[in-house]
């Protein structure tokens, strides 16, 4: 008897061959892999290295301009619709939500209108929406609105659009960039279910950790090229940062500088009328600080309190006195140099040698519709007017300018600082939303969250950056969700916990052990 043949199915996603190029810049080139049902395959590379391109033209945003995408061995229809028919879906890190619609509406805004109804229905809506809510492990309900929600719950509820869908395809885009640990381990039990399930998982992150332990095969790309596409147990971590990179990372952290004596920042019983209150610490000059603490804590109202953007409502008329509540119940002291700034007042912190590094880059870090040069020197235009601060921009000054603030932080902008901020790769983006300020040369730097969502190689050349600015004489005030990072670069460690300093422990005293027991309320 002849064993019948047994024909293997075709793989859910295929990537065959496909180039993609912008302005002449070639951003993928004969890029080829596969995904199947039931396997994890990990997209890594630097930031520019060509991922998201790839993932766009899987999800249909974007046409190869050779190649072509195949879904279950059927060529791919063009356009976002083309894929999400296919059972193709993806969870994009920067979340395509609107804010202000509920979270059940985002989450079935494809299917918002009954079949021969003319109005939505709001119960049906809920009841559609509360389960995959549930799956996600979500602390809010569906009637939520999600301009209220945190960056972390918005991206859950990405997942949760996604996972709606039905996929029997999913693209993860960097989905725990923006979640506390309690959260992205919820989100890695997400993505094994789905492979256990027979879904084909395409995963996209910076955090190698979440890559050894979720992948079967990992698909390296550099320049624009696949350059390893292997097993997961056959890359050690050195392996795959190599890979990445092309060259070898040095391990672990630079080596601190001993900060000075005199004191650059005194933040004395700072609150914000809402979520923090009593906070109180010092910054020495060349000291990295940081600030740890669990999600939601307060370390990030910290940051913006002390640059003068929190409560920003009725801020006319600040007295700025000490242990005194100002506009939207803002209490407390902040002095630069010895120097009391006012409360809400950012020009002023500006003026006083202050500059701030935002969590949310694309929204409030530099202009992605305008030439990269602009978000170089938006800072500091009066330095390129001429006269200076005539108002008449100097444009031949601004390009010397930015050019050298680019190259001090290794900007790497493939069509020039004439190309849109959009056009640059997260890690790239970051460097300009830091660099900004670097022409003011600033006597203190708060960083909230500075290396999320971006690669080693660029962490490992922000972590240089942020040594050498310390070893002249910059205070720095550092935020990251990342406690390696923290502990591996600060100086002393302040640890939030339910909107107050929960205590400072000494580089020599702080251990995850340690900040943890902080964090979560226990004594020092």
């Amino acid at each position: 008897m002849v064993e019948p043949t047994v024909v293997p199915a075709a793989p859910a996603i295929a990537v065959g061959n496909v180039s993609k190029s912008f302005g002449g810049i070639t951003a993928v080139d004969g890029v080829s892999f596969t995904v199947s049902g039931g396997e994890v395959v990990a997209l890594v590379g630097e930031n520019g290295a060509g991922k998201s391109t790839v993932k766009n033209i899987i999800g249909g945003t974007l046409r190869p301009d050779a190649g072509q995408v195949s879904f279950g061995g059927a060529p791919a229809v063009a356009g976002p619709a083309g894929a999400r028919h296919s059972g193709v879906v993806t969870v994009h890190q920067e979340t395509s939500l609107f804010p202000d619609l509920t979270v059940a509406e985002n989450i079935l805004v494809d299917r918002l209108r009954s079949p021969g109804r003319a109005t939505v229905s709001p119960g049906r809506l809920r009841r559609a929406a509360a389960p995959v809510l549930d799956r996600v492990g979500a602390g809010f309900g569906p009637d939520a609105v999600v301009r209220d929600l945190s960056a972390g719950q918005r991206q859950l509820v990405e997942i949760a659009k996604a996972l709606a869908a039905g996929p029997r395809a999913i693209v993860f885009d960097e989905p725990t960039a923006s979640l506390n640990l309690a959260e992205r381990e919820l989100v890695m039990g997400i993505v094994e279910q789905l492979r256990a399930g027979g879904v084909a998982v395409l995963y996209i992150s910076h955090y190698l950790e979440e890559i050894a332990r979720l992948s079967q095969r990992v698909v390296v790309m550099r320049d624009g090229r696949v350059v390893a596409d292997r097993p997961t147990g056959e890359l050690d971590r050195a392996a795959l940062e190599s890979l990445m990179v092309g060259r070898e990372l040095a391990r672990g952290y630079p080596p601190l500088p001993p900060p000075r004596a005199a004191t650059t920042l005194s933040v004395r019983d700072l609150g914000d009328g809402a979520r923090i209150s009593g906070v109180s610490f010092d910054i020495a000059e060349g000291e990295i600080f940081g600030l740890g603490g669990l999600m939601g804590s307060g370390r990030t109202e910290v940051a913006r309190a002390i640059f003068g953007l929190a409560g920003q409502a009725g801020q006319a008329g600040q007295a700025g006195k000490a242990g005194k509540a100002g506009p939207a119940g803002r209490t407390g002291r902040v002095e630069v140099g010895g120097r009391p700034l006012r409360r809400g007042d950012v020009r002023a912190c500006i003026e006083a040698g202050m500059a701030f590094v935002t969590e949310d880059r694309r929204h409030e870090g530099l202009f992605l519709d305008r030439p990269i040069r602009e978000s170089l020197s938006i800072v500091d235009l009066g330095s390129v007017c001429r006269p200076r601060r005539s108002g008449w921009l100097d444009a031949g000054g601004e390009r010397r300018l930015t050019a050298q603030l680019a190259s001090r932080v290794r900007l790497v902008a493939r069509g020039g600082l004439g190309a849109d901020g959009g056009s640059l790769s997260g890690g790239n983006q970051q460097k300009v939303v830091l660099g900004k300020w670097l022409v003011r040369r600033p006597r203190l730097i708060i960083l909230d969250e500075p290396t999320r969502g971006i690669d080693v190689g660029a962490k490992a050349e922000i972590y240089r950056l942020l040594v050498d600015l310390a070893r002249d004489g910059t205070s720095i005030l550092l935020i990251s969700s990342e406690m390696e990072e923290v502990l591996g670069l600060s100086h002393r460690v302040g640890v939030m916990h339910d909107g107050r300093l929960a205590g400072i422990l000494d580089r020599s005293q702080a251990t995850q052990e340690s900040v943890i027991r902080l964090a979560t309320g226990g004594a020092a």
